[in-house]
């Protein structure tokens, strides 16, 4: 944990300083020094470049934390943000607003990923909150919002190339009035999960020995899908679709920190918001002056890292 620490100023500064326009490192040292860069670099440090790096750390932190708690609480190492539909639904939510007005991408994405709940509460419910169950209908979510979202990509005309551009996922979008939203939905999210340790750590045994400990199932379940549902829908609701995070980092910091989720979570957030401001420092660089989305970037990576789990580890729920 005290390595991620140290890395998370110097990271940050290091991509602070770095990006397409007329603004380094020069700019940037005059502007923490109290002077005034030239030209248009202190807009571009304060308004343009600060938000994203935020954006960054705050939306690894939210999706890994989502994912960590999809893996207790489905036990399966193969969960992740993706498993409850509520990324495909709020996809397809920002898809909708684009088309009625491009202010409302980002609430209706936020909307329709938590109102994606209720289409899983109700099979859960009848069938006492049975992991198996949860994970088909988050399947069936997914499949209707994506044959949804392509249906409206297919009517899309001119502005077909702006919602590709944002399903793949990024921060260039990312303006202060994004960040005042991620931040204390992810400090509210951080803190529930936080609170609930003890009951993800007894998930991890199964649903009988978890409420043969007093774990109260038909409250916490829902609880937790509740949080994970709102971590995941309003970053991407701000960011677009990045895959893999949820997946990866939770697997990559058991190494380090074991599975208690009290120790865990403070290692995914740290992780996570690291990975996608390397992610984001790569998408603007790489390529400069044009930008590479940075859901290719994460995939890029996340997706041989989901065939060696698939083949090592992959496991079903039980209980």
């Amino acid at each position: 944990m005290k390595y991620l620490l140290a890395a998370l100023p110097v990271l940050l500064l290091f991509s602070w300083g770095m990006g397409a326009g007329n603004c380094d490192w020069c700019d940037l040292w005059l502007l923490l020094t109290g002077g005034e860069p030239a030209g248009t670099a202190r807009t571009i440090l304060l308004n343009i470049r600060l938000p994203r790096l935020l954006a960054a750390l705050l939306a690894g932190g939210m999706l890994a934390a989502a994912g960590a708690a999809a893996q207790n609480l489905f036990r399966n190492d193969l969960a992740s943000p993706h498993v409850l539909g509520v990324v495909n639904a709020a996809a397809l939510g920002a898809v909708l607003g684009l088309f009625l007005s491009p202010w409302l991408m980002t609430p209706l994405g936020i909307l329709f990923g938590i109102l994606s709940l209720l289409l899983l509460f109700l099979p859960g419910k009848y069938r006492h909150w049975d992991g198996a169950t949860l994970i088909l209908a988050g399947i069936a979510v997914n499949a209707f919002c994506a044959a949804l979202t392509s249906g409206a990509l297919y009517l899309a005309d001119e502005r077909l190339s702006s919602l590709v551009f944002w399903l793949l996922g990024g921060f260039w979008r990312i303006g202060w009035r994004d960040i005042l939203l991620l931040a204390p939905i992810a400090a509210a999210g951080w803190t529930v999960l936080l609170r609930l340790a003890p009951e993800l750590d007894m998930l991890l045994l199964g649903d009988r020995a978890a409420e043969l400990a007093g774990v109260p199932l038909k409250t916490v379940k829902p609880l937790l899908m509740l949080t994970i549902a709102v971590l995941t829908a309003v970053a991407v609701g701000c960011c677009g679709v990045i895959g893999f995070v949820g997946l990866a980092v939770p697997h990559i910091v058991r190494i380090f920190s074991g599975a208690g989720f009290r120790t865990l979570l403070p290692g995914v957030i740290l992780t996570g918001g690291l990975l996608l401001l390397l992610a984001d420092l790569a998408a603007r660089t790489v390529a400069a002056p044009h930008e590479i989305p940075v859901g290719i970037l994460t995939a890029l990576g996340g997706g041989p890292f989901f065939f060696y789990l698939l083949l090592r580890h992959g496991r079903m729920p039980h209980d």
